[in-house]
């Protein structure tokens, strides 16, 4: 059980960066991007092709599809939200919709939808810790983990750009009035959460069937996450993330029926939605 826990503990890690990026662009924009799982996808096929297929060094290709990842989520942002800014919220989360849609669908054309092979980023012997046996990957995964929420609290608190964005989510309108570039500071926070549904989707294909519908259901598990922390709150939507793998992980031995894991997390988010909409934990930014 424990080897259980600490493995959960390891892929929440990844769910709590999938519901800061969520958290991020709705603070942002007030609009769910359910475009993140399909830009993932795309990133992570491309990785693979570069990495895998062509021998691509590796930092070359996860710098390539990191940074295609950023590209579309902030085209995402100029083609389809910013648009639609001035309408209800729900039209523009439609449009991630869409645009998710879309990017599956090249996916799967462009790549087939069987299941691919793609290598943990690093390898060899992990370390012991009371008597647990780590992967090294999985320590990767941690170390990224780590360094990006660390990132995004210190750019937020402490950068001109942080502030921009603050102001950006309480009140475009008096932030414009103010001298606020609001399309500039929404584009340049929509790249940020394209390149972190990138790298996210990269981390966990080793550990999971890669083929073209496996950010699916990491993202409802990020969204799950994020409702936790209120969709403002990115600590508590990352360690919401956190314990979601932990106890997705303990459902999934206790219970080996498969499909359990995803309908407790849809009836979870379900109720989420009628009984706390506001989450359980919020930020007052």
């Amino acid at each position: 059980m424990d080897t259980v826990v600490v493995n959960g503990f390891f892929i929440g890690l990844v769910y709590g960066l999938v519901a800061v990026g969520l958290v991020v662009t709705y603070r942002c924009s007030r609009v769910l991007n359910f475009a993140y799982a399909g830009t993932g996808i795309v990133a992570a096929f491309v990785f693979s092709e570069l990495y895998v297929d062509n021998e691509i060094a590796l930092g070359l290709a996860l710098a390539a599809a990191v940074a295609l990842a950023a590209g579309i989520s902030a085209a995402t942002e100029a083609v389809v939200i910013r648009p639609l800014r001035d309408q209800p919220r729900i039209t523009a989360t439609v449009g991630t919709l869409a645009v998710g849609s879309l990017l599956v669908i090249y996916a799967s054309r462009r790549w087939g939808v069987n299941p691919r092979y793609t290598p943990p980023l690093v390898t060899g012997e992990g370390v012991t810790i009371a008597g647990l046996d780590i992967q090294r990957q999985q320590l990767l995964i941690l170390a990224v983990a780590v360094a990006v929420v660390t990132g995004l609290w210190a750019l937020q608190r402490f950068t001109a750009f942080g502030l921009r964005l603050r102001a950006t989510a309480l009140d475009p309108y008096a932030a414009g009035l103010v001298g606020v570039n609001n399309n500039a500071t929404s584009m340049a926070a929509w790249a940020v959460v394209g390149a972190l549904a990138g790298l996210s989707a990269i981390l966990i294909a080793p550990s999971t069937t890669f083929d073209v519908n496996f950010m699916t259901g990491l993202v409802l598990r990020g969204l799950a996450a994020a409702l936790i922390g209120g969709l403002t709150s990115v600590a508590g939507g990352f360690c919401a993330g956190i314990a979601l793998g932990v106890v997705e992980a303990v459902i999934a031995y206790e219970t080996p029926v498969i499909g359990t894991v995803e309908v407790v997390l849809a009836l979870f988010v379900i109720v989420m939605l009628l009984v706390r909409p506001g989450g359980v934990v919020r930020s007052s930014y």
